[in-house]
């Protein structure tokens, strides 16, 4: 640890413990202090995996779960907020570290690694000429989109302490004076006192208010404050030349993910939409207001000041109240009066009022005639600063601020067209006839009306997305994603759903279509020609995003994308948007289907498949990556994983989601925001224009063909335990704290689909998060050791030679085990025995613990024989001693956890609100020790 960071924390945690003393008294304190003690000596044990002992029977006298057993629901609160507190201020401490570190290598001639400094130089080196840069940068497109997850387990009220927090760390001299000490402690003293769990279920309106939290605090001035460099660096690199158009977009699922959440309605969309343009456009007012005190000079340029007084009476005698503005300033502070009318038209938008802009283009020309006129002053330190940063802006957000994403369910928009379908008497079956089905109905009048309140209900979802182009433009809202798409039925289903919206248009004219026939006995099929009544011109409003996401639907996502672009009316469709198709790949519930090794497979391969697809057919793809914050949902080094899956950016072109702590851990910085963007742009650009490893062809399709074998071998044996043993959901349910999980407050969103109990309906989240409590980790690494030893065995003369060659020279490979390392590093066997213990009766109890045991051994084995080390994360060593370090401090969490998540389970509707409360910070604060929900 630096010694910075290791000063930092020593100092707030002292801070923390003297409050701790004078609100709970000194006997709290000593409980903390004891039970601090004592898990730091279970940590020095040589390996606390080994010891007996089953939760609170068998351990001694002296023994932390002992010590924990003694205490009251009353005395374990503060003890357990305390614990929790302590590693928000840790994870402060890092953060600021961290940021020290980024900018200690922005004094390095060549950069940060991943940062675009060194991208740049490794550009030059490698001979890539600017033309292949610039053809890149032309097609490229990089958007990060914010989901409104439940797996930000931090309220706001904390987040906002812990900021300030930093605040004054950030304005002190580093020293811990009694000066500091006033400053500080009573933010300390206000975070102590702090609920940390909340009262109220959370509404999507309450989620929409979060997430402009890091729009309006970080987001808005990052696109500005990335540019900058991002050109600076591109400048220095290939020399001056004309500044390509900002490449990168935000997006929003929160609001209008409806996928299992009742809660999001058309209403909340709306609302969604609308808190959006509003704090953009009052961003916009306040940046024009802020550049009102530094332009405080006339215009001197005479040929600037010419076309400024002209622009300025063409908009004086179109909006006359603007005349006004002239009284305001000196006669020749002619950058002022731009200002105040520039303010007073973004006033205008808000209100919907005459003198509005009629689109963000015409604001972002008014800024950028300010830009050059001060450039021309010539001022380009200001010319930049003011109206360069807010045209890029402008770029950037538009009027609209996140493009929101619209999702559901296929099989609920597949009950809705089931209905339409009925209704205009229509087949539905099979496939082939269903598809024609739809599109007679696409290419109709006469449309059929809806019956059920379901029906209806699933068409006013996409009529919302058309009022929200109607009133923001299309740019606000574009995209409804399919999740759990299976087939090419899903995208006609929300097709004809669009149409009943009035989201696809068409004019009419018979035409002659080729329709294949139905395959006969023998398998083989036809073609008839038949004239139909078919438009000759369409017009599609929006797109339709298969999310294909099991093992199965990835593998099948080329041939869906393939058949779905050799239909005749579908490329018409797609013409209409500029022949561009989206598909999005879920990350969580893949891994959750099949574990983490297949899962992670079958993406490689259905990314390979879709861009072969795309490019077979002269389509522009966009991958859209599913991605949570664990390494079991798809998270870990975006560029890393980049480079490891070479056709993820399909033309430079990707879409990837931040979710839950993620979020907070990206966007609460400005400086670590940057980064986080530097590092996903610089994994693009190299992957697109660097082969880093040419592995030749007959090689890596023999990597291939093992990559597959282990895929499946992994599959088989994850499934056998969690779908094919019949008691596995019975351990799931007591030995992890799922049920605690279903009732915490963390999100708008349900944790399972359609109400079901069952694992399949269960979502990826509180899956994750439920097994992440209790540190077994089991769907990050579960399968890959068996698939390990079994492909060796198999392939005894050279399967282990393979594996080590695979390691080294193929990034997807490197980068799967390298993952898997890390949360197998993260597992701990000896918390995870003590859940298991919570498991009746005994015997189901040892059978399934034993075998995730086992398969835990062999994971560690497999791993170190693979990349021929000694010990999990010996080249990790950061990472090693931080786990290190933080173990001792979560031990005390899970111990208070299980000791009264016991008690709770035996009467859950009776227990206190008290115990519950009890219950629900130790959730909180395990998240936070493990930097890690779901």
């Amino acid at each position: 640890m630096e010694e910075d960071l290791r000063r930092e924390v020593r100092y707030l945690t002292t801070r923390l413990g003297e409050v701790v003393r004078q609100q709970s008294g000194p006997g709290i304190f000593a409980a903390i202090e004891e039970l601090r003690k004592l898990t730091k000596g279970l940590r020095h044990q040589s390996d606390p995996a080994r010891i007996p002992g089953r939760a609170f029977e068998g351990e001694g006298a002296n023994s932390a779960p002992a010590f924990v057993k003694r205490l009251s629901a009353a005395e374990a609160v503060p003890i357990a907020h305390a614990f929790s507190l302590f590693f928000h201020l840790v994870n402060l401490c890092e953060e600021r570290e961290r940021i020290r570190r980024l900018k200690a290598y922005d004094r390095q001639e060549r950069g940060a690694p991943m940062s675009l400094r060194r991208t740049f130089h490794e550009l030059n080196r490698r001979g890539v000429k600017r033309a292949d840069v610039q053809r890149l940068l032309a097609s490229m497109k990089v958007e990060p989109v914010l989901t409104a997850h439940p797996t930000e387990a931090k309220r706001r009220s904390v987040f906002n302490h812990i900021l300030r927090i930093g605040q004054v760390l950030e304005t002190s001299c580093a020293e811990a004076t009694p000066a500091l000490e006033e400053r500080i402690d009573p933010w300390i003293e206000a975070l102590w006192l702090t609920e940390e769990v909340r009262a109220r279920p959370v509404t999507p309106e309450v989620e929409i208010e979060n997430t402009l939290v890091y729009f309006e605090r970080t987001i808005y001035n990052l696109a500005s404050n990335f540019w900058e460099r991002f050109r600076s660096e591109l400048s220095q690199a290939y020399g001056p030349s004309r500044e390509p158009l900002p490449f990168f977009r935000f997006g929003s699922w929160v609001g209008t993910d409806r996928d299992g959440n009742p809660n999001v309605t058309p209403e909340a969309s709306l609302k969604a939409a609308a808190a959006h343009r509003q704090s953009i456009l009052q961003y916009y007012a306040r940046s024009c207001d802020r550049l009102l005190t530094m332009v405080s000079f006339p215009c001197r340029n005479s040929q600037a000041a010419q076309r400024m007084q002209k622009e300025l009476r063409r908009v004086m005698q179109r909006y006359p109240e603007t005349q006004a503005f002239r009284a305001s300033d000196q006669p020749d502070e002619l950058y002022r009066r731009k200002l105040r009318i520039m303010i007073w038209r973004l006033e205008r938008t808000l209100a919907n009022a005459d003198g509005a802009y009629d689109s963000p283009t015409a604001f972002i020309d008014d800024a950028r005639l300010l830009e050059e006129a001060l450039e021309a002053h010539p001022s380009k330190r200001i010319g930049w600063l003011g109206p360069g940063r807010l045209r890029v802006a402008a770029q950037v957000f538009g009027f609209h601020g996140a493009s929101l994403d619209f999702r559901q369910h296929a099989q609920l928009v597949r009950a809705a067209a089931d209905e339409l379908l009925g209704a205009a008497n229509l087949p539905v079956k099979p496939p082939v006839e269903r598809t024609r089905s739809v599109q007679r109905l696409l290419a109709s009048s006469q449309l059929p009306e809806p019956v059920t309140l379901q029906c209806l209900k699933m068409i006013e979802e996409f009529r919302t997305l058309k009022e929200i182009q109607r009133r923001y433009g299309e740019a606000a809202s574009h995209r409804f994603i399919l999740s759990m798409s299976a087939s090419e039925s899903d995208i006609w289903n929300a097709l004809l759903l669009g149409k009943m919206a009035g989201l696809v248009e068409s004019r009419r004219g018979k035409v002659a279509r080729d329709f294949p026939e139905e395959a006969g006995p023998n398998g083989a099929g036809g073609r008839r020609n038949k004239e139909i009544q078919t438009p000759s011109r369409w017009k599609l409003d929006f797109d339709v995003i298969p999310l294909f996401e099991t093992y199965g639907d990835l593998l099948a996502s080329p041939a869906i994308l393939d058949r779905l672009l050799s239909d005749p009316l579908y490329r018409q469709l797609l013409r209409s948007r500029g022949d561009f198709q989206e598909v999005m790949l879920g990350y969580s519930d893949s891994v959750k289907d099949s574990g983490y090794l297949a899962a992670n497979w079958a993406l490689y391969r259905a990314q390979e498949g879709l861009e072969a697809a795309a490019r077979r057919h002269a389509v522009r793809l966009s991958l859209f990556h599913g991605k949570g914050g664990t390494i079991d949902r798809g998270g870990g080094m975006s560029y890393r994983s980049v480079q490891a899956l070479p056709h993820a950016a399909p033309g430079g072109r990707l879409r990837i989601t931040e979710q839950g702590e993620v979020i907070s851990l990206k966007y609460s910085n400005l400086d670590i925001a940057r980064r986080n963007m530097e590092e996903l742009v610089s994994s693009v650009l190299e992957a697109r224009l660097i082969h880093h490893h040419a592995i030749p062809a007959e090689r890596l399709e023999t990597w291939r063909t093992f990559a597959h074998e282990l895929a499946e071998g992994s599959r088989a044996y994850y499934r056998a335990l969690v779908y094919e043993t019949p008691d596995f959901p019975l351990y799931f349910s007591q030995a992890t704290p799922i049920d605690l999980i279903d009732r915490l407050r963390l999100g708008s969103r349900p944790s399972r689909r359609f109400g079901s109990s069952d694992l399949e309906n269960l979502r990826a989240i509180p899956w994750v998060f439920a097994w992440t409590q209790s540190r077994h980790f089991l769907p990050s690494w579960y399968g890959v050791g068996h698939a390990c030893e079994e492909f060796i065995r198999s392939h005894p003369e050279h399967g282990v030679r393979a594996l080590q060659e695979m390691y080294r020279d193929w990034p997807f490979f490197s980068v799967l085990i390298d993952n898997a390392e890390i949360s197998i590093a993260k597992t701990d066997l000896y918390i995870a025995r003590c859940y298991a213990a919570l498991v009746r009766p005994e015997s189901l109890r040892e059978r399934i613990f034993h075998q995730i045991e086992e398969e835990y051994h062999r994971t560690v084995r497999s791993i170190l024989t693979i990349r021929e080390g000694e010990r999990l994360l010996d080249r990790q060593p950061v990472l090693a001693e931080s786990i290190k370090l933080r173990n001792p401090y979560v031990d005390p969490l899970n111990f208070l956890q299980l000791r009264f998540l016991e008690r709770w389970r035996r009467h859950p509707r009776a227990a206190s609100p008290e115990l519950l409360h009890l219950l629900q910070i130790t959730v909180g604060g395990i998240a936070f020790g493990m930097k890690s929900t779901g």
